[in-house]
């Protein structure tokens, strides 16, 4: 047998080639609940659930046992040409029951970025549907994160989903970010900005004509640009113009979807009826590739009248609808409800409330901000503390033996729902001394 080939063999994503050929990665070996542990046997708890993902954490024995019992009756089958997995119908079907307002139809995808291809692929299917066959701009929102496929990343606000690879499309259009805390003019109030935010997009439908426009995107709170939560009034003002110009909406739900807001749907958090809704992440505590689309009674009938015309629905992915996916769906779904998801999450959110009110107090912390289980502290971008804090602290924290997220000059907080208060309080701690460690601001306790 040949040498054991190195990690620079696997071409990371979201990493330099170049840092990662010369730092090899942190290879991570086990996980145990909140836990995960490197090759040396060190313990870090993950406290943004990985990529915002693993709410019952590394070693979730009943989805493991449901993996291996629906494996053991029915391993894999399709969802094309008239046939389906009896154990998605039940998926679709609790779904459909759990899911806000009248989003009563599901597409079953394999990631998020794919869902996110896909509403944006049914979007425009519906517009030509309708007879409306030039609307086809897809808005979305600086700042924004809804995944790295083609559509997906040109919807992405950042330039590193972008560059190189002939990125963004010329049919997106782009709107401000609900960032009050940084976008807001001297003296504005948080519903004035929102008006204002609101007032803008309608300039920009009109400028380039709502007979153009297919849809808006945008998540609830937005997680990957740096745990943004709608300030007061923004979707009621925003839903307002899509309305007056028939423009669809999408809730992107990949983040907040199944309780991380302290509701099973960040939709129903902020108030919002989308007409199409994407969910992944939490739907199998990200065990099991699985994502899908909800859409409403309006999108859906609408898209089969069109489908009846040409005598099938010509859109499907291999793995979509899988079976075992299906299972452990299902298996967490259990486990949310006897959990009491919503109230759950409430609870452990106004641990982590209370925590970031002593972290709020030091000199270098700019905000912090929490719904639920999302929450978020955010340094200045300059000052006496130095360039990069953010980067700084979250790499203390890790020495520490926690992950945070860092973006930019914020840390994001979003553990696993079945973190206890114990580890909460553990959790921002570790906040809090490392802000103190490397900043000097104030005398620290040792956490480590």
């Amino acid at each position: 047998m040949g040498e054991p080939k190195t990690a620079m063999n696997h071409l990371l994503p979201f990493t330099d080639p170049s840092a990662a050929d010369a730092k090899a990665p942190l290879e991570i070996v086990s996980g145990d609940g909140i836990r995960v542990f490197d090759r040396q046997g060190k313990a870090y708890i993950d406290a943004v659930s990985a990529l915002w993902c693993s709410p019952l954490g590394f070693t979730p024995e009943r989805l493991t046992n449901a993996m291996a019992d629906q494996m053991g009756q029915l391993a894999y089958y399709h969802s094309f040409m008239g046939r389906t997995p009896a154990i998605t119908t039940r998926l679709t079907a609790r779904l459909a029951a759990l899911l806000p307002g009248d989003l009563n139809h599901l597409f079953f995808t394999t990631s998020g970025s794919e869902a996110v291809e896909t509403a944006a692929k049914f979007a425009r299917y519906y517009q030509n549907a309708r007879g409306r066959t030039d609307k086809k701009r897809m808005i979305a929102r600086d700042g924004a994160y809804h995944g790295s496929g083609q559509v997906s990343a040109a919807l992405t606000g950042f330039g590193y989903c972008h560059d190189g690879f002939d990125l963004p499309l010329d049919g997106v259009l782009r709107t401000g970010r609900p960032h009050f805390l940084l976008d807001a003019e001297p003296g504005e109030s948080e519903i004035s900005f929102s008006r204002r935010r609101a007032r803008e997009l309608d300039e920009l439908i009109r400028h380039h004509g709502a007979d153009t426009i297919a849809a808006f995107i945008g998540e609830p709170a937005m997680g990957a640009g740096g745990v943004i939560l709608p300030p007061e009034g923004y979707w009621a003002e925003i839903q307002e113009v899509l309305t007056r110009h028939d423009i669809l909406l999408i809730a992107d739900e990949i983040i907040c979807g199944f309780g991380r807001t302290g509701e099973w749907f960040a939709s129903q958090t902020y108030d919002i009826a989308p007409d199409m809704l994407t969910m992944a992440k939490q739907m199998t505590a990200s065990v099991f590739p699985m994502s899908a689309v909800a859409m409403s009674d309006q999108v859906h009938n609408t898209i089969a009248d069109l489908a009846g015309h040409y005598g099938t629905f010509g859109h499907g992915v291999t793995y979509g609808g899988h079976p075992v996916g299906a299972a452990v769906a299902l298996e967490c779904l259990d486990i949310y409800e006897e959990m009491d998801l919503p109230h759950h999450v409430r609870k452990l959110g106004a641990r982590i409330q209370s925590g970031l009110a002593r972290i709020a107090q030091l000199p270098p912390v700019l905000d912090t901000r929490c719904h639920g289980m999302l929450a978020a502290v955010e340094f200045p971008e300059t000052g006496p503390f130095g360039a990069e804090l953010g980067r700084r602290i979250g790499e203390e924290a890790i020495r520490r033996g926690v992950f945070f997220r860092t973006i930019g000059n914020v840390l994001a907080i979003a553990p696993p729902y079945i973190t206890t208060e114990d580890e909460i309080d553990s959790i921002m701690q570790v906040m809090h001394s490392s802000i103190v460690s490397v900043t000097g601001a104030g005398v620290t306790d040792d956490a480590r």
